[in-house]
């Protein structure tokens, strides 16, 4: 065989095997199921325009439940989205932030640290971790923070997602092809009234977690905080208003790690500042856990005037359009919460 034949047959094979990925890559995006609640919405938050955002919000739902970031911008303007996944432990939270620092250089990271009790695999690692873009960090996630029985369908979502072929409609193909869409909810997830019961007695009793799981955990806490270092963010810790909570101490201790990490770390223990908030517990908290809808925009609201007063956060300066769009996603919750 000539060298001019094997040389158009290689360059036929290279077409074909790039075509075959492409196509695969369809028909997983056709196939995933689309997520814009709940954690891990990483579509909109690639739609947001680069190094734009002033603020991360990470962490597990007690994040995205209690933390909507159009009603810190109405009371601070302040941009944010939050970036956090269900039960997501920390481990997966420092590749969420390498792949958030690839496309935004925020001011601040605000993280939710009850991840600190968390076991390394919680229940929801192929949700959190297969919607990440496929990136060097979404293969740091698989192979450093996921369970091994999951790797391979995190490595091709088709082995996943094959079998919804018979439930995808042509939405599905339209949300496929078109570009990522912004989208007002910034990662917050609304959650609605209040559960029976909920909010008469504060639960307050120490996590039980492994020594050694604690410890793996800090480690991981320590590279979120070198990371935030490196960058010149500043990281703010935080522990939510809710009636199922540490004791005081156990917060202490994790303020006194930190600063140990990082002295320029700010730890916050909220889980008790209802009255200094304006919460009210058994109108504003959807379960003993997380804030409803209400609690949350009063939250919010309060956060957005801590952050830019007493931690001396700056709004930076915005397009026109990208000021408009924060205007009208703050005008569309405040509809919302007057309904």
């Amino acid at each position: 065989m000539s060298r001019s034949k094997i040389k158009k047959e290689l360059v036929w094979a290279a077409v074909f095997l790039l075509l075959t990925a492409l196509m695969i890559n369809f028909l997983s995006d056709v196939l995933r199921p689309a997520q814009t609640s709940y954690g891990s919405t990483w579509r909109a938050f690639l739609a947001e325009p680069e190094d734009s955002l002033d603020v991360i919000y990470l962490g597990s739902s007690f994040t995205y439940c209690d933390v909507n970031p159009a009603e810190v911008y109405d009371s601070s303007g302040l941009t944010g989205f939050v970036m956090a996944g269900s039960e997501q432990p920390l481990s997966i939270t420092y590749w969420y932030l390498r792949e958030i620092l690839k496309t935004q250089s925020p001011s601040a990271v605000v993280l939710e640290v009850t991840s600190l009790y968390f076991k390394p695999y919680q229940n929801y690692t192929q949700k959190n971790v297969d919607l990440m873009p496929f990136s060097r960090n979404k293969l740091g996630a698989i192979f450093t923070a996921s369970e091994p029985e999951l790797r391979q369908g995190l490595l091709f979502d088709l082995y996943f997602y094959h079998s919804r072929w018979k439930e995808v409609r042509p939405d599905d193909v339209v949300r496929a092809l078109r570009p990522t869409q912004w989208d007002e909810r910034k990662g917050f997830t609304a959650m609605q009234g209040v559960l029976d019961g909920v909010g008469e007695t504060p639960d307050v009793a120490d996590r039980e977690v492994a020594p050694e799981v604690y410890a793996d955990n800090l480690e991981w806490l320590g590279k979120i905080l070198a990371l935030c270092r490196k960058h010149g963010i500043q990281p703010i810790l935080t522990v939510h208003p809710s009636y199922v909570r540490c004791t005081p101490e156990v917060y202490a201790r994790i303020g006194q790690e930190a600063e140990k990490m990082d002295p320029n770390v700010i730890f916050c223990d909220w889980s008790n500042a209802f009255a200094e908030i304006g919460l009210v517990p058994n109108r504003h908290l959807y379960d003993g856990s997380h804030l409803n809808q209400e609690g949350a925009a009063i939250f919010s609201a309060w956060l957005g005037r801590e952050l830019t007063g007493s931690f001396g956060l700056t709004p930076r300066p915005q397009t026109p359009e990208n000021t408009a769009a924060w205007q009208a996603a703050a005008a569309w919750w405040n509809d919302q919460s007057a309904q």
